[in-house]
């Protein structure tokens, strides 16, 4: 059996290792590609249709509500996926000063993103609207965590808001203006 003292040396240079590999893939990897979404908002996502599921089992007001959610929030989350989203993957690329040709497929989804403006801005009122029916079910069940989850997803309806759709925008501006100046 060995000693921690010995151990340790050992540890770190197994984390060193790993450090360095994953270091090394992360340079070999090519941008970002246009189906892919930033992996904490896939969580993200999932992790609120499970959570409506859940709640959509519920007897009573508050599963009625978390199911008429569901819809609605699978409806936006494909549209989130399809062209809101992608361009933000490229975020570490740009903060490093990468832009390439191949990430022109973002300029698309910014375009599309300020066509659709209103149709996005009514579906995060619908998103608003539908948490709103649920936090007063929830209220009126004394549902503490279907009242908390529906504080929280109207959060991310404003962060989505606020910051991921401009932001998505600004990507497509950013590339586009770099592409063309060639810098």
């Amino acid at each position: 059996m060995r000693s921690p003292a010995i151990a340790k040396p050992a540890v770190f240079i197994l984390a060193a290792i790993a450090a360095g590999c994953l270091a090394a893939s992360a340079v070999a990897q090519p941008a970002s590609h246009e189906g892919e979404i930033p992996q904490s908002l896939s969580v993200e996502h999932q992790d609120t249709l499970d959570q409506l599921a859940n709640l959509g089992q519920r007897h009573g007001p508050v599963g009625a509500e978390a199911r008429k959610a569901l819809e609605l929030f699978k409806r936006h989350l494909a549209r989130e996926n399809a062209f809101i989203l992608p361009p933000l993957t490229l975020l570490p690329y740009l903060a490093d000063g990468k832009v390439t040709p191949d990430m022109k497929w973002a300029i698309a989804m910014a375009d599309r993103v300020k066509a659709e403006r209103e149709q996005i801005f009514q579906e995060h009122t619908q998103i608003t609207d539908a948490m709103n029916a649920l936090a007063a079910a929830a209220r009126q069940a004394h549902d503490a965590e279907a009242l908390a989850f529906a504080r929280s997803a109207v959060t991310d309806s404003l962060n989505d808001s606020e910051i991921a759709e401009p932001l998505a925008i600004v990507i497509g501006d950013y590339v586009k203006l770099k592409l063309q100046t060639g810098q």
